[in-house]
């Protein structure tokens, strides 16, 4: 996401985001394309993000799954920021092991794209899908 890095910006980007930041030498550095009306980004999360023995902490998939859905926006150039976001873990996923995200846009209502995604591994298995509100911004 590349915003104005003012200081009066609250949504500025200093490229230190833990997901896509370039900056960020912890950070898993996404990289976004677009395949028809989807985002797809992918990930090989280490073994330092894990919850149990080699399997990815659902917080972290949480994350990742929020930040595909909000780029789906914010890379077209329309600012959106997550305000609501759910959930469903699916299958235990590997650390170590290339992930795959996808987001899509279900509908806008007024200011609020409703949105979903899923993370799935090479083999097809979903390991996690998610639902968000996202609302447009300034």
């Amino acid at each position: 996401m590349t915003v104005d890095s003012s200081k009066d910006n609250p949504f500025a980007d200093d490229r230190y985001c833990f997901c896509c930041g370039e900056k960020n030498p912890i950070g898993l550095k996404m990289r976004f394309r677009y395949e028809d009306d989807k985002i797809i980004s992918e990930a090989v999360i280490p073994k330092e993000f894990q919850g149990f023995a080699n399997v990815v902490h659902g917080g972290v998939l949480g994350t990742l799954l929020d930040e595909v859905m909000v780029n789906l926006y914010w890379l077209k150039g329309e600012k959106a920021v997550t305000v609501e976001y759910q959930v469903r873990l699916k299958a235990p996923c590997p650390v170590n092991r290339k992930v795959l995200f996808s987001a899509w846009k279900v509908e806008t209502k007024r200011n609020i794209h409703f949105t979903a995604a899923e993370a799935r591994l090479e083999d097809g298995t979903i390991v996690a899908e998610a639902s968000a509100k996202c609302m447009k911004v300034k």
